[in-house]
């Protein structure tokens, strides 16, 4: 027995109050403008009361959202000589169209269409809980007010009219916190959500005669309990009390007449700030190792900061850590304005994504976001912005960003790309920690693009349901790293309890014209009884491949299984030239070639791929290697199109000091392709690793950190003091 079934018990939940109850006992009729509303409940005219105060609302004497209801008429007419033509304002109507029919879209591309007018709010949804969640929280209730605003349409007022009030009436609020751990319609999450979703198309449709005056207070009253169930149960971490306090805080400013409100805001302008400190590093990186979480922080602040500007209220607190995060999105963003699927990251839609960056444009006057926006101010953005900014953002003149490639180092994003074309190469890897369950055991894993094409994937997110298809995606082998010992990286107590990814340090990260490198450590395996350090460094020789060297650090035996997780489709492998290539016929291929590698140690297998709300097979790429001690593992990944191209590998001989290195100690390697030949040192001995941790397993203190020394090698008739030496033939 849950909400569903105990949501109309008494015992359980308690229905709305009455208009009279509400209007004396939850509103301010002291405050200045609610002199209407007294006179009429001091004469027992409880309607005219109710008409009063909405009236009030309407008239936009107070200013309490990015636009007022008295602004719609203004917004509605700039929008349809504006944006008549708009893809956005075409689906906003398209949209609206389905929800007269009673057809819902949820997430991951599904919809559920309800018979007309009979609304199921509590049912379980194809299979996850995540679908019905979607459905109560109410995003896509903007497609309805703005097809309002575009059309003047009655049938979209009504609808929302209808479907507010069989919510409200059909979903009470708790009495207590009995369900607030239950995923339901009263979950606090969901609570906090309503509250900065509500708003936009209750401002929108006020002034529309199909949104009843009765209907119109089922929403305020309902707006309070939302807001007493947020201050008394949301969460204390992570992104969810982000959502709920920027909700109570818009609330709070929305409906200033609540008594409530006064210390509802000061609480939310209060505790939020600190809330944000939690969850975003100093690098400006949410701290969930997921770049759609990052977002949705990064949402919260966005959206708040536009709205405390639009009311003439301090929002300096939170403007210098919004564009850290606009910093890291920029770099992010993939070729073709995707997200990398790390941690618990889908496909997004890369005009949202896009529209974000024309919000960071405008906020910041920054070209370099621009050029990742879109040159005309977004439709979406005139009902945060105003009729004004479209002029504004268009004066802004756009320009590429000049760094192309950028670390993050305490949240441990590593980005590197080609150029800011469309097709560029390009690739995002993760060297950083990870807290709570968003987080995968993904550490030092990277994912590789050319353009549009993915060439090296990640296994996505999957489904939240603790069943054996999302322990496969949060694994350490569905990402593309090193498992050691058939162990995770770090080990979860339970699906949202976890404990943080494994430790992590980058040791070094360079970027120049020919070529980008980093070099990272992660200890989660020296819980072992014997410890394990596995350290990864990453060559892109621009614009021609990759050069993965995976370093394993312990004292004995121990079985380490690479992998490389490749899209959907076709692999081929040469089990004795150690090579692998995807096929696809019309291009964006890879090719992985393995120096003096044992044919037994490489396998084809098959593994998951998670995409918009279902599970694919996939083909990966396993090298299992067993070793005594230390090991390095050479992988070299070639982009291509159609046409297989030549590659050729062979080992150099280094010498330093007189002395040959072992291949322990240094990788050489001579890579020769159509019409160029590179020669590659990687100088292995500069750096203990084994130092970032003392004696008892902590990581030292940043000035205790081992020092990085270099020293003269030479290799294939080249000679140079460095350990990243990159020389060209051709």
């Amino acid at each position: 027995m849950g909400y569903k079934e105990l949501r109309h018990d008494p015992r359980y939940t308690k229905p709305l109050p009455s208009d009279e109850s509400f209007l004396r006992e939850e509103l301010d009729l002291d405050r200045p403008g609610m002199e209407g509303v007294r006179e009429r409940l001091d004469a027992s005219d409880i309607a005219g009361a109710r008409d009063a105060y909405l009236a009030l609302i309407a008239s936009g004497t107070t200013r309490r959202y990015y636009f007022e209801a008295s602004d719609v008429s203004e917004l509605a007419a700039f929008a349809r000589n504006g944006y008549a033509d708009d893809p956005e304002a075409a689906l906003a109507i398209e949209e609206a169209e389905l929800l007269l029919k009673s057809d819902f879209p949820l997430f991951k591309g599904r919809r559920i269409t309800f018979p007309e007018g009979r609304y199921d709010w509590n049912s379980w949804l194809f299979d996850s809980s995540q679908y019905q969640l979607h459905l109560t929280r109410f995003g896509y209730l903007k497609h309805l007010s703005r097809a309002y605003a575009l059309t003047g349409n009655e049938a979209y007022a009504r609808c929302f009219n209808d479907m507010m009030k069989d919510f409200i009436l059909d979903n009470p609020m708790p009495v207590d916190g009995t369900f607030r751990v239950e995923h339901c319609t009263w979950d606090p999450l969901s609570v906090g959500v309503r509250l900065f979703v509500l708003p936009e198309p209750f401002m929108t449709v006020l002034g529309s005669p199909s949104f009843e005056p009765e209907v119109k207070m089922m929403m305020i009253k309902s707006f309070h309990q939302h807001g007493a169930y947020t201050r008394a149960f949301h969460a204390s971490h992570g992104n969810h009390v982000c959502m709920q306090l920027r909700g109570l805080i818009t609330l709070s400013l929305l409906l200033p007449e609540l008594k409530d409100s006064r210390e509802w805001l000061a609480y939310g302008l209060k505790e939020l700030p600190g809330y944000i400190r939690q969850n975003v590093y100093d690098d400006g990186v949410q701290f969930e190792a997921s770049p759609n979480y990052h977002q949705i922080v990064m949402r919260d602040l966005y959206e708040l900061v536009a709205l405390l500007q639009t009311l003439g209220l301090p929002a300096h607190e939170y403007e210098g850590t919004l564009e850290k995060m606009f910093d890291v999105l920029l770099h992010l963003m993939t070729p073709e304005g995707q997200l990398p699927r790390f941690g618990d990251t889908d496909i997004l839609s890369p005009h949202d994504l896009r529209t974000v960056m024309s919000l960071g444009a405008y906020m910041f006057q920054r070209p370099d976001y621009k050029y990742r926006g879109y040159p005309e101010l977004p439709f979406s953005l005139l009902w945060r912005l105003g009729p004004d900014a479209p002029e504004r953002y268009r004066r802004l003149e756009a320009r590429p960003p000049q760094a192309t490639a950028a670390r993050f180092p305490i949240g441990g994003y590593l980005l590197s790309r080609e150029d800011w074309s469309d097709d560029a190469l390009y690739m995002a890897a993760r060297a950083g920690v990870g807290v709570a369950g968003h987080a995968h055991a993904d550490t030092l894993s990277f994912i590789a693009l050319a353009g549009d094409r993915e060439l090296i994937v990640d296994s996505g997110i999957g489904l939240f349901e603790w069943n054996k298809e999302r322990k496969y995606v949060i694994s350490t082998r569905a990402h593309n790293t090193v498992v050691v010992d058939g162990g995770d990286q770090h080990v979860r107590s339970a699906h949202w309890n976890t404990p943080q990814t494994a430790p992590c340090r980058i040791w070094d990260f360079r970027s120049n014209e020919r070529y980008d490198y980093w070099f990272a450590s992660h200890y989660g395996y020296t819980r072992y009884d014997d410890p394990v350090i596995h350290s990864r460094k990453l060559l892109f020789v621009k614009n021609r491949y990759w050069l993965i060297v995976d370093l394993l650090e312990a004292r004995e035996d121990h079985l380490y299984e690479q992998y490389f997780h490749l899209p959907p489709g076709e692999a081929i492998v040469d089990f004795g030239r150690g090579r692998v290539r995807t096929n696809r016929e019309d291009g964006g291929n890879v090719l992985l070639a393995y120096p003096e590698l044992d044919p037994a140690e490489l396998a084809l297998e098959s593994g998951l791929y998670f995409r918009q709300g279902q599970y694919h097979p996939k083909p990966v790429v396993k090298r299992t290697l067993k070793a005594r001690g230390r090991a390095v593992m050479a992988t070299v990944l070639l982009p291509y199109g159609s046409k297989l191209p030549s590659l050729e590998l062979s080992r150099l001989g280094i010498v330093s000091e007189g002395a040959e290195l072992d291949p322990l100690d240094a990788t050489g390697l001579r890579i020769a392709g159509d019409g160029w030949t590179d020669d590659i040192c990687l100088d292995h001995r500069g750096l203990r690793v084994a130092d970032y941790l003392d004696h008892t397993g902590n990581p030292v203190t940043e000035g205790l950190l081992p020092q990085r020394t270099v020293r003269e090698v030479e290799y294939g008739g080249w000679r140079g003091v460095d350990d990243v030496l990159v020389h060209s033939l051709t």
